[in-house]
């Protein structure tokens, strides 16, 4: 038996969950929708500017370009 692990955006979770209720029975033995807490996701909504900026400076700049393919 394998775990897949899935994670999708809340808007698009219920035809993902109709996906996985028309597969035929013998396919998935079980599934469980985990949420995250609203705290974290306003946490990252508000965290993820101040992270850009940190980020994406020019002392990062310079070792950016040994990270693209």
């Amino acid at each position: 038996m394998q775990t897949l692990k899935l994670e999708i955006e809340d808007s698009k979770i219920d035809i993902v969950l109709t996906i996985i209720k028309n597969l035929k029975n013998d396919i998935v033995k079980s599934y469980e929708v985990i949420g995250q807490p609203n705290e974290t996701k306003e946490f990252g909504k508000l965290s993820e500017k101040s992270l850009n900026n940190v980020w994406d400076n020019a002392e990062d700049s310079e070792y950016d370009r040994f990270l693209k393919v």
